[in-house]
């Protein structure tokens, strides 16, 4: 069917939109500049900047305003895989297989802290959505990282956090900072208790690996990347999954995102598409599927307000859709 029929009658687009989001699937801005895959993608909280890594062992930091390349950070030595800024946009922290972590003033850009305490590959940071002092790391080594930043001391202190048997890929806060999530290739989704660092739950999988894993802007749900085949949605509450969504990509998923207000999940995949889902629609399909890039879709991330979804690709590029 005709995609822009979709989107207009099944209100993504104008101002019938339930989501306030306004989203109609125009290609906004192409950000080109990374020399590899482009692994993660990051908005600042008050919507000004994106933070971009990639194979290329470098963060480049792209202005929204002017849609222009502001700085590119190249302290990792090995691929960088994810960045997260603090709640007050002050911040950056990056993650690289370096087994590295570095901390960046987001005025400045330059380096404040670097860190190597995991013994394997950090394949994903977190910072807390509440304190900007607190963040997390998922690593290769199985382990979940705790870190608390002492700026007087100009130190990081890390607690580990063990319970997976494998590589652990993912974490996340919950927006309400009460819990932090991580997942892993042990086909579970650990959930703990932030502050006593106990682990309250786990979400198993009985198939397949989790590769990804994002809690709703409410914090009741969580939607993860099961071994590329499906999302499936757990309700975080009674631990349960409520939600599979399935078919329509022909290649592996590979990223999935929330929308701000928790109505839509995106997911990306390795068949050049992106596809907006109704996040609350049981085992119905897409409602608007899209051809993004010239390969495989490896992050999708929305603005703050919602205006903008950017999806990164390992063909080196960015793109900003509205």
């Amino acid at each position: 069917g005709c995609l822009a029929c979709c989107v207009a009658s099944l209100a993504m687009g104008g101002k019938q939109s339930r989501t306030g989001l306004g989203f109609q699937g125009n290609l906004a801005n192409t950000l080109v500049g990374h020399n590899d895959v482009v692994l993660h993608c990051t908005f600042s909280p008050n919507g000004k900047l994106l933070a971009t890594c990639s194979g290329d062992r470098t963060v480049m930091i792209w202005d929204l305003k002017s849609m222009k390349l502001k700085t590119q950070l190249k302290e990792h030595e090995d691929e960088v895989t994810a960045t997260s800024f603090s709640n007050d946009s002050s911040l950056l922290i990056s993650s690289s297989r370096d087994k590295r972590v570095i901390l960046w003033d987001a005025k400045t850009w330059k380096h404040l802290q670097k860190a190597r305490k995991h013994q394997a590959s950090i394949l994903h940071c977190a910072f807390s959505p509440e304190d900007k002092t607190v963040f997390a790391t998922a690593s290769s080594d199985k382990t979940v990282g705790l870190w608390k930043i002492d700026s007087e001391e100009n130190a990081m202190a890390r607690r580990e956090l063990a319970g997976h048997k494998d590589v652990v890929f993912q974490v996340c806060f919950s927006p309400d900072n009460l819990f932090l999530a991580s997942c892993s290739n042990d086909q579970s989704i650990i959930i703990w208790n932030r502050s006593s660092r106990k682990r309250v739950g786990k979400l198993r999988d009985p198939y397949s690996r989790v590769l990804t894993c994002q809690f709703s802007p409410d914090s009741t749900f969580i939607a993860a990347v099961v071994d590329g085949e499906r999302v499936r949605i757990w309700n975080t509450l009674v631990g349960e999954v409520v939600n599979v969504l399935e078919g329509h990509h022909i290649e592996p998923i590979i990223c999935c995102c929330f929308s701000p207000d928790g109505s839509f999940i995106v997911t990306g995949a390795g068949d050049k598409t992106y596809a907006v889902w109704d996040a609350k629609a049981v085992h119905a399909g897409p409602i608007y599927h899209a051809r993004a890039h010239d390969s495989w879709v490896q992050s999708v991330a929305f603005s703050p307000d919602g205006k903008y979804l950017a999806t990164t690709s390992s063909d080196k590029k960015v793109k900003l859709w509205i």
